[in-house]
């Protein structure tokens, strides 16, 4: 049975004033949304709370290839440096780190470990030719300032002296030894906050708009006008005294 014209009009405008309804109520009810917004900043300082916000230290050594004269020797350890970025997590590598370094809290397993974590990484490599690094970065990441210098160090020292080692050569070099430390911090309260709030406020917002487009209640005139059963009587409005 199709729907004349007329009917289709009419349905679309129960719909719009269903909606504006919604609003309506949505506005009416802001103080439930915004103490919903409430509880989830406060959700949000208890995470935060809960998981801790850690500083961390960033520090980097930058390593490159030259053997002086020689242009193909070069090339040799840019290749090498490359393709063999993937032995940072080595045990060899590792052990002469840890050797350098020389403190019990930092040994060859904890460093591997940190190499498998991320905390340690070699950044500008590829393994493919055409994006070959002239020169290479070491970052270390600790919680400690000084361990974060010292670990990019140590970790750079050793993976030339085996990329050395694996061309038999010494073309590897450290270029820019690690001095300074970039601190960030492990979660950004701010953007927890804003992530619970936010998501909490557009909840609560979704949650009173459903619940009151699929009301049965009216709040309109013309939403009255839907459904003539449900006009019990008229109210004049009258703004001014004495017509009554």
């Amino acid at each position: 049975m199709r729907l004349e014209v007329k009917e289709l009009e009419l349905a679309d405008y129960d719909l719009l004033e269903n909606i504006k309804a919604a609003f309506y109520r949505l506005w009416k009810l802001k103080s439930a949304v915004f103490v919903m917004t409430l509880i989830g900043l406060t959700l949000s300082f208890i995470f935060v709370s809960f998981v801790g916000v850690r500083t961390n230290y960033k520090s980097v050594s930058t390593i490159f290839s030259a053997a002086y004269g020689s242009i193909s020797e070069s090339n040799v350890g840019v290749s090498a440096m490359n393709t063999y970025s993937n032995l940072l997590n080595s045990n060899r590598v590792c052990e002469k780190a840890a050797a350098e370094l020389n403190n019990a809290l930092y040994t060859a397993d904890v460093l591997k470990t940190m190499v498998e974590e991320g905390e340690i990484y070699i950044s500008g490599a590829s393994a493919n030719s055409k994006y070959f690094g002239y020169k290479i970065d070491l970052v270390a990441i600790a919680g400690d300032p000084e361990d974060a210098v010292n670990i990019a160090n140590a970790m750079a020292n050793a993976f030339v002296v085996e990329i050395n080692d694996i061309v038999g050569g010494g073309t590897l070099q450290v270029l820019d030894e690690a001095r300074e430390v970039e601190e960030s911090k492990s979660i950004s309260v701010v953007l927890v906050a804003l992530i619970f709030s936010g998501v909490t406020f557009v909840f609560a917002s979704l949650l009173v708009f459903a619940k009151e487009f699929f009301s049965e209640k009216v709040y309109t005139i013309p939403q009255c006008e839907q459904n003539n059963d449900l006009i019990l009587g008229l109210i004049p409005n009258v703004k001014e005294k004495g017509i009554i």
